[in-house]
């Protein structure tokens, strides 16, 4: 048993272990009576899946039902896998932005190039204080 938490309990209101049982027998609740805190438990692997209260799941309510439905790796949710997805989704939105930012740089230094070019040597302002090349080249 975890310390200060108890398996038998009388403040489960809204049946909440009961229902937990209902989609999986392993799951059960533990209560800490000198913290207010809530474990819900996988019998299976012996180790907590949740603990209440955190962010967004203030009490034991019908809300932890759904979630623990949502998660658990009876469903076959795997925590890692969503890490895993979403640190790619990062990686992919960073390349996006510097394939953006390398490809804008490119421009930029082509418009340059051609400018000089053209134009000669300008002090690099030009365009964008004193209206463009076009009134450089007058």
């Amino acid at each position: 048993m975890r310390r200060g938490f108890q398996q038998t309990f009388t403040n489960d209101i809204y049946h909440i272990e009961e229902r937990l049982q209902e989609y999986d027998e392993h799951l059960y609740i533990m209560y800490n009576t000198s913290t207010g805190e809530w474990l819900i438990m996988d019998g299976l692997i012996d180790h907590a899946i949740m603990k209440i209260p955190q962010i967004g799941f203030e009490t034991l309510d019908a809300r932890v039902v759904e979630h623990i439905k949502r998660i658990h790796i009876a469903n076959g949710f795997s925590a890692s896998q969503h890490v895993d997805a979403n640190n790619e989704a990062r990686q992919r939105d960073s390349d996006r932005k510097t394939a953006d930012f390398a490809e804008y740089y490119a421009k930029e230094s082509l418009e340059a190039t051609r400018n000089l070019a053209l134009y000669g040597r300008t002090d690099g302002y030009q365009k964008y204080v004193q209206g463009g090349v076009e009134n450089a080249a007058s």
